[in-house]
C-alpha cells in the first residue's frame, strides 16, 4: 500500500470542501500539501479524482465520488482502530458528536447526554442543537457521528434507528377555550391563529397536516425556537404544534400548557437516532445508542411523556 491515512485526510477535506483553499483552511494544511496529496493518490490508483476549474474550485469526477465515500469509511476504520488501543489501556476515550432536533434538546438532551459523560468521563464529548436540513448535511459529511432526530425526509445513506413514533398535539393555554376539551380536530383549529414552529422540513410537516384535510390553517406568527413558540401559546395568543410533550409543561414565563391529542387518522413522526451508513457505526457510536435505549425507564424518554410504551431496542 502505497498511499498514507494522512492524504486520505486530505483527499476528503478537498473532496467537501471542493476547493483546495477552503480546505486548507478548514484542516490548517498548506495548500501544496493538499494538492500533492491528491496528484499522488490520482498516480497510485491511476485514475483522475478531480476536475480543475481555473478560479472556481473542484468537481469530483465519477471515480473520485466513489473513492471519496471509501476513503471515508477507511479513515473511520482507522480512527476505531486508535479508540479499540485507547481502550485496552485507558478504558472508553474519543470524541464523540452529537446532534439533536432543536425543538427536542431541551427535553431531551440535558438528561441523556450528563447520563452518558458521567459514565464515561473520558470522552470529549460535543452536544450541539440543529434544524432537520443542517443535522443532514452534518451527518452526511462526516462531520457529527449521531444525531437525535426524526424521521423527516431521510435520504438515502443514512441510517435511523427508531425509538418511538410520537403523534401530534395542538399546544394551548391552560386558559384558552379549547383547552377544557378533551381532544380536537385540525378542522376546528384551522379557524384559530397558529403559531408555526417555522423550521426547515418541520413547518412543511406540520402544514402538510392541514393539506391532508383540504385545510388551510390561520397563521398568527411564526418562530425558529420552541420555547418562543410555548411562550406566546402560554400568554393566551393562539395555539402551537408539537410532537413532543415534555414532563415540564410550564412555559419559560411561568404560563401553564395544555397538550392536546388531535382527532384523525394523522401522520405521526418517528423519533430515533439517525448516523451515516457510509461505514460501519464506531464503537463509540453504539456505545451511545446503547445508553439510550438504558436510560429509557417504564418506555419513557427523560423529559418526554409518551402516549404508549412504544419503545423496543431492535433486534
Amino acid at each position: 500500500m502505497r498511499f498514507t491515512l494522512r492524504q486520505l485526510n486530505y483527499f476528503v477535506a478537498a473532496g467537501d470542501a471542493l476547493s483546495i483553499r477552503q480546505a486548507s483552511a478548514r484542516i490548517n494544511v498548506s495548500e501544496p500539501s493538499i494538492s500533492s496529496a491528491i496528484s499522488q493518490l490520482e498516480s497510485e490508483f491511476g485514475i483522475t479524482l478531480f476536475i480543475r476549474h481555473h478560479a472556481q474550485g473542484l468537481s469530483l469526477t465519477q471515480a473520485g465520488t466513489t473513492l471519496l465515500r471509501d476513503a471515508k469509511a477507511l479513515i473511520q476504520q482507522g480512527r476505531e482502530l486508535e479508540t479499540t488501543a485507547q481502550q485496552l489501556t485507558k478504558g472508553v476515550t474519543g470524541h464523540f458528536n452529537v446532534l439533536c432536533f432543536t425543538a427536542l434538546a431541551p427535553f431531551v438532551v440535558p438528561n441523556i447526554c450528563h447520563q452518558f459523560q458521567s459514565a464515561n468521563p473520558q470522552v470529549t464529548l460535543k452536544v450541539e442543537e440543529a434544524n432537520q436540513a443542517d443535522i443532514l448535511e452534518q451527518l452526511w459529511h462526516g462531520k457529527a457521528d449521531v444525531a437525535i432526530t426524526y424521521d423527516l425526509d431521510l435520504p438515502k445513506g443514512l441510517e435511523f434507528t427508531p425509538l418511538t413514533s410520537l403523534p401530534p398535539y395542538a399546544v394551548l393555554s391552560r386558559k384558552h377555550p379549547l383547552a377544557k376539551r378533551k381532544r380536537l380536530t385540525l378542522e376546528k383549529l384551522s379557524t384559530e391563529p397558529l403559531v408555526l414552529l417555522d423550521l426547515p422540513l418541520s413547518r412543511d410537516y406540520f402544514l402538510s397536516l392541514f393539506h391532508s384535510q383540504k385545510l388551510t390553517p390561520t397563521i398568527l406568527s411564526k418562530t425558529q425556537q420552541i420555547d418562543v413558540m410555548r411562550s406566546i401559546v402560554g400568554q393566551g395568543y393562539g395555539y402551537g404544534l408539537a410532537n413532543v410533550k415534555p414532563t415540564n409543561t410550564m412555559s419559560l414565563d411561568g404560563s401553564e400548557l395544555v397538550y392536546m391529542p388531535l382527532d384523525g387518522q394523522l401522520p405521526a413522526l418517528t423519533l430515533g437516532l439517525l448516523n451515516h451508513a457510509s461505514a460501519a457505526r464506531s464503537k463509540l457510536a453504539k456505545l451511545f445508542i446503547e445508553h439510550v435505549y438504558s436510560s429509557l425507564e417504564d418506555g419513557q424518554l427523560p423529559g418526554i411523556e409518551l402516549r404508549s410504551n412504544s419503545i423496543k431496542y431492535p433486534s
